[in-house]
């Protein structure tokens, strides 16, 4: 899999930065209910440590509208996860 030329660190304050972006967008879309429980399941998968730094490197480089988009759809935790996975191009490895 190719990733951009571009050079995204990865840190906690981007990553914060980032689900803010998204939530505040979500928030003035949606509603600040609807926001905080739509945004829930990357919140869950990025903070558990269930999201490899390749993921997280591909996410903060799509708009975050787009991903409040797709996370809006709703479907289960593991639904919304596949979702932004497909749309941000990333491929987990087998093992």
């Amino acid at each position: 899999m190719k990733l951009r030329t571009t050079t995204h660190y990865v840190s906690g304050t981007v990553i914060g930065s980032y689900l803010w972006q998204v939530k505040r967008y979500m928030m003035g879309k949606y509603g600040c209910g609807t926001a905080d429980r739509e945004i829930d399941p990357l919140v869950w998968y990025i903070s558990t440590g269930r999201a490899p730094t390749q993921f997280i490197g591909l996410l903060i480089q799509k708009k975050p509208y787009m991903i409040g988009r797709i996370l809006h759809k709703g479907g289960s935790t593991d639904e919304a996860i596949a979702r932004v996975k497909e749309y941000i191009g990333f491929e987990e490895e087998d093992e």
